[in-house]
């Protein structure tokens, strides 16, 4: 079973967007899974869950884009897309492809 964690500081506005392409890649994939959404709000909650910034998309307990040198913090953040541009959101391959790899295929 899939366990798919969103976690979002809501000076960003990209966790609504982060949360259709989820549910989009679910369904793409023919996948079913609870998304637990967290309000990081504190400084303390953002050491506690280790966010490292808004979106945070975790997969089984496995970051999508790890950046282990970034301090936990209240921010926004950005990916690295397949081209090597910068993003507010994953793509929705990335995503995928994320869904397929913690799924075993």
């Amino acid at each position: 079973m899939l366990r798919i964690e969103l976690l979002y500081y809501p000076e960003c506005p990209s966790h609504e967007r982060a949360l259709e392409l989820i549910r989009e890649a679910l369904v793409q994939e023919g996948k079913r899974a609870e998304v637990e959404v967290v309000r990081i709000d504190t400084q303390a909650q953002a050491e506690a869950h280790q966010f490292i910034g808004s979106p945070t998309i975790r997969i089984n307990g496995r970051e999508l884009q790890p950046q282990p040198h970034l301090p936990y913090r209240l921010t926004c953040r950005a990916f690295q897309l397949e081209d090597g541009r910068l993003a507010p959101l994953p793509s929705l391959r990335m995503l995928r492809e994320a869904i397929r790899s913690a799924e075993g295929g």
